[in-house]
């Protein structure tokens, strides 16, 4: 079974979720990701707090697949509302050197600008790679089929899967 990074890349965001993991443990306590991990890895999901608002996930991917050539995936986590505010402001290129999304469906606003632009992007239909969380409340958002649909529960308390390892840049 092959080793997966989650790399967390910024711990801002502009929500304040109840059960959000980052408030689970001391993010100054995350050990910094090495380049011996990078060289053994070939899935990278990246993380955070929200990438696509306060880092540029496109140039990170660029990066780690130029500089690992075991590197073969990266997926971005992030929610729905920033997604669609990034893809309006810069286009699909945000997208460039990225196999993937997993995107959560926490709110209201969420749930709209996934149903009404996200799931409606060619560029983000074509990602090979996409996931679609929905937290409850919010089991009935229309899933195209180009996304894995996986139910979610908040968790109070994060376990990072078996084949995962977690660190920040």
């Amino acid at each position: 079974m092959s080793v997966t990074l989650h790399l967390l890349v910024t711990s801002l965001c502009d929500r304040d979720c109840e059960y959000c993991c980052n408030k689970q443990y001391n993010l100054n306590d995350i050990p910094y990701v090495t380049e011996e991990e990078l060289d053994s890895v070939e899935h990278v999901y990246i993380t955070g707090g929200e990438p696509f608002q306060f880092t540029r996930p496109e140039e990170i991917a660029r990066k780690l697949k130029r500089e690992h050539t075991n590197i073969n995936r990266v997926v971005v986590y992030t929610n729905a509302m920033e997604l669609v505010g990034v893809l309006m402001l810069y286009g699909h290129n945000v997208l460039s050197h990225l196999d993937g999304l997993n995107i959560s469906i926490k709110t209201p606003i969420d749930k709209k600008a996934f149903e009404d632009y996200i799931s409606r992007n060619p560029a983000v239909l074509s990602l090979p790679y996409n996931r679609l969380y929905v937290f409850p409340g919010f089991e009935d958002t229309k899933c195209p089929e180009s996304f894995a649909k996986i139910r979610r529960e908040w968790q109070k308390e994060f376990v990072p899967a078996p084949n995962c390892i977690f660190r920040r840049i």
